[in-house]
């Protein structure tokens, strides 16, 4: 006897669609009329609705003082709007993240409305769009994805990559806008627990990816903590002692080293997530929302030099003195201290002794501090990846809540956003006026050539000079041993003089004469090279393919390499380059 699917029990059948795609369920319910009945199930289209969508269209994020940030579709919708059927409202929502992709088709495929069209994505769908944009990112950025199932290299879309990061990107600063913003409209926000770190998140947002940390893991903690049997039964103190050694555990460490102290990333929340030490500000704002999941009221208070949490001792049944109603802990140095030797720290600082009770540091005060924070590191060192993200971040804060100017030019900063951030042109003409005039005109010009983008100049190879290798070629350095693949070159130096005698040029054999080349390097770095330290027979003498294709998968990751090439093409050992750069280069492609 023959059986077949629509013989089984209708719970049973009900059971196997669980295990379908929405894709596959809409096709099978174009089968017969009972799969069309089945098919239909509201609870089923929830489920395929909550797999498939993190975030809700046309909702920003929002500054909240319960739940931790950025929070998720889950939370904010708890049933489809307007009444509307859940399989109706996936329909609603995939015909949407259909009118994204065709946006970014669009700023893949062409220069023009490049800028338009990715302000587009971010403010008619804002967090909704990450969840198809997160569908292109590269596996070395989206570590969910399986290595070993991802698209091959031959086939991925590099341009679509680097595009999809860059609008994601945006979203991620446009929300950490529009969070401080409501932080500097809201005057009641306490300073303490989820509140607290939820406002420090605003400047996670402008991290690299920033806006995927989930700070839910303190729940997670803190739920470990209360269901301990012994916790409960511990007083105040040894309830912070506990908490401070938890954090020691979970790996929020403090960064003791001047190296580590002073690194940029420690202004954003998301290094201490990932077990980087970090400085006292960030340490404190996990411990008080730690304590608030223990049940503890801590908030943060500011001294020259430091911040610490002062934990509100007064509701236990501790035998307290006045002076210990508040305990004082050093998160930075992981141990409770007293108001005297809080004093004996600041003798030279103060004129008079501290004394209880202490003015609780409010939280749009103590972002501020973050970001000068971030400015000081910035001054000291010069060299980070991150750097023109801390610039933005710290821009973004002292523009919207005020605490402190900017010890960096205004020209100098526009340059840098400008340069980094070419989606970001609304938020810079939201700056105040430049005292060099020019910056609204350079606004205007981006403007209107997103609208009408200019002919592409090209550059024609000369005998005079002639120029050795072509865009898109993969060497090895002849002396350094990196590897990089060429995106330019100019027929002789082009560097200023200062550049040129700091590298050495007139050492090399050629000298200024010879060809240099733009390339970018496995580390990410984009450098300038002489024709004669250029070897790309390293490349294709490798007889090992898997060593070629990690040399080429490293290539892949760096930041760049989709802004100037859509693919690679493994066989001829080369990168495919977008029509931008074909067309500045056409004789590399003839």
């Amino acid at each position: 006897m023959t059986s077949s699917l629509e013989t089984l029990p209708p719970e049973l059948i009900r059971s196997i669609l669980t295990y379908l795609s929405p894709e596959d369920t809409s096709a099978l319910a174009q089968t017969c009329h009972r799969m069309n009945v089945l098919t239909r199930d509201d609870k089923l289209w929830r489920q395929h609705f909550f797999n498939r969508y993190t975030y809700p269209h046309r909702i920003s994020i929002q500054f909240s003082r319960d739940g931790y940030q950025p929070g998720s579709v889950r939370k904010v919708l708890q049933s489809p709007p307007d009444g509307c059927s859940w399989q109706d409202y996936f329909v609603q929502r995939a015909r949407k993240d259909n009118h994204i992709r065709h946006l970014l088709n669009e700023i893949v495929s062409t220069r023009k409305n490049r800028l338009g069209n990715a302000e587009l994505i971010s403010s008619t769908y804002s967090l909704g769009a990450l969840d198809v944009l997160k569908q292109y990112f590269p596996p070395s950025v989206d570590t969910s994805k399986d290595q070993s199932t991802s698209v091959p290299l031959e086939s991925r879309s590099l341009s679509r990559e680097y595009y999809s990061l860059e609008i994601s990107g945006l979203i991620s600063r446009q929300s950490g806008l529009s969070l401080l913003h409501e932080i500097q409209d809201q005057t009641t926000i306490p300073t303490e627990g989820r509140a607290l770190i939820n406002a420090l998140f605003s400047i996670q947002c402008f991290y690299p990816r920033g806006i995927y940390l989930s700070l839910n893991r303190l729940h997670l903690i803190g739920q470990h903590l209360l269901n301990d049997p012994t916790f409960q039964t511990l007083t105040v103190s040894e309830k912070c002692e506990r908490i401070l050694a938890t954090m020691k555990t979970e790996q929020f460490l403090p960064a003791k080293d001047g190296h580590d102290y002073y690194n940029v990333e420690n202004g954003f929340i998301g290094s201490a997530f990932s077990g980087k030490p970090t400085i006292p500000l960030t340490l404190v704002s996990i411990y008080c929302a730690l304590a608030e999941e223990c049940g503890l009221t801590a908030r943060p208070v500011g001294f020259p030099g430091e911040v610490m949490a002062q934990v509100d001792h007064s509701s236990s049944s501790d035998d307290l003195s006045d002076e210990t109603i508040s305990l004082f802990i050093s998160v930075f140095e992981g141990k409770i201290i007293t108001l005297a030797e809080i004093n004996d720290r600041l003798v030279d600082v103060t004129a008079v002794p501290i004394t209880l009770p202490l003015a609780v540091t409010p939280i749009v005060e103590l972002v501020s501090r973050s970001a000068r924070n971030m400015i000081n590191c910035l001054v000291r060192r010069s060299t980070s990846p991150f750097n023109p993200y801390a610039l933005y971040a710290s821009v973004a804060v002292l523009n919207v809540l005020g605490g402190g100017a900017l010890p960096f030019a205004f020209y100098s900063i526009m340059d840098v956003l400008k340069e980094q951030f070419p989606f970001d042109i609304r938020f810079l003409e939201t700056l105040p006026p430049s005292s060099t005039a020019s910056a609204s005109d350079d606004l205007s010009r981006i403007r209107n050539e997103d609208s009408n983008p200019p002919a592409i100049e090209p550059k024609r190879r000369s005998s005079d000079s002639p120029v050795t290798f072509r865009i898109g070629e993969i060497f090895q350095h002849r002396h350094y041993s990196y590897w990089a693949v060429i995106c330019g070159w100019d027929s002789s130096c082009l560097a200023s003089s200062t550049w040129q005698l700091h590298m050495g040029v007139s050492n090399l054999a050629r000298g200024a004469s010879q060809p240099f080349y733009h390339v970018l390097v496995d580390d990410s770095s984009r450098r300038y090279v002489a024709e004669e330290n250029i070897n790309t027979v390293g490349f294709t003498s490798l007889t090992d393919e898997e060593e070629k294709r990690n040399i080429i998968r490293n290539l892949c990751a760096v930041p760049d390499i989709g802004k100037h090439f859509e693919r690679v093409d493994i066989t001829n050992a080369k990168f495919i380059p977008t029509p931008e750069l074909r067309d500045e280069y056409p004789d590399d492609f003839v």
